[in-house]
C-alpha cells in the first residue's frame, strides 16, 4: 500500500514538472519573440512595488495622510508628502523619483510590444 502511494505522488510530481516546463518554455518563447511586452510588465510591476513601498513607509512613520488616502483612487499626494517629510526621517527621494519613469516607460514598452505582435 505504501509503495502505491509513493508511486502516485511521483506521478503527480512528474505531471507538475512537465506542466511547469511547458509553461516556462512558452514564457521564454514569448520573451524571445517580443521582449518589449515583458519589459513593460516588469516596469509596471517595479513602479507598483515602489509606490507601495513609499506608502508603507509613510504609514510606519505615522503619517495619517496615507491612511486617509488608501480608500481613494488618487494617491499622488502621498508622494508629495513623502518628499516633504523625507528629510526628517533621513529617507532617500529616489523611490519617488523612479515611480513615474517606471510607469511611463512601462506603458510605452507595453504598447509597443503589444502592437508589435
Amino acid at each position: 500500500m505504501r509503495c502505491a502511494l509513493i508511486s502516485v505522488d511521483r506521478g503527480r510530481v512528474g505531471l507538475v514538472r512537465e506542466a511547469l516546463r511547458t509553461f516556462m518554455q512558452r514564457i521564454f518563447e514569448i520573451a524571445r519573440h517580443d521582449p518589449a511586452a515583458i519589459v513593460g510588465f516588469l516596469l509596471f510591476g517595479a513602479g507598483g512595488f515602489l509606490f507601495i513601498y513609499v506608502e508603507f513607509k509613510m504609514l510606519r512613520a505615522g503619517h495619517e495622510t496615507s491612511r486617509s488616502l488608501l480608500a481613494r483612487w488618487n494617491r499622488w499626494p502621498v508622494l508629495v508628502k513623502y518628499l516633504k517629510v523625507r528629510a526628517e526621517h533621513g529617507w532617500s527621494p529616489w523611490p519617488v523619483y523612479l515611480i513615474a519613469p517606471c510607469f511611463v516607460l512601462g506603458l510605452a514598452c507595453l504598447v509597443y510590444g503589444l502592437f508589435h505582435l
